[in-house]
């Protein structure tokens, strides 16, 4: 992880990507920065979204062709009328991402 925040600040054009008097510059707050978040739980947001995929590329679910569905959100919306759905593929998800960053991480 440390060596892909090293390789992403150094491909910005920053004039001050070192401490200066000891003080942090701008390309070591983007290096922090970048470390943070890859470290950070996924947010609510980033959840889901890869739920409203994993339910849009589920293809079939409760006897409907997903793909009628004009979208995602078309098919997601859809999903949420019926018990249990939502929650399902927001638990996919969530074990999706968790599984990714253990990958990126290790």
């Amino acid at each position: 992880m440390l060596d892909e925040a090293n390789a992403y600040e150094s491909s910005r054009d920053y004039d001050c990507c070192q401490i200066i008097d000891g003080a942090f510059t701008v390309g070591c707050a983007v290096n922090e920065a970048y470390c943070a978040g890859r470290e950070a739980p996924p947010s609510d947001a980033e959840v889901e979204a890869v739920a409203k995929r994993l339910c849009w590329n589920s293809c079939k679910w409760d006897g409907v062709d997903s793909y009628a569905a004009k979208d995602e959100d078309d098919a997601w919306d859809y999903a949420g009328e019926i018990p249990g759905f939502h929650e399902e593929y927001i638990r996919q998800a969530k074990e999706m991402l968790e599984i990714a960053r253990k990958a990126v991480n290790e």
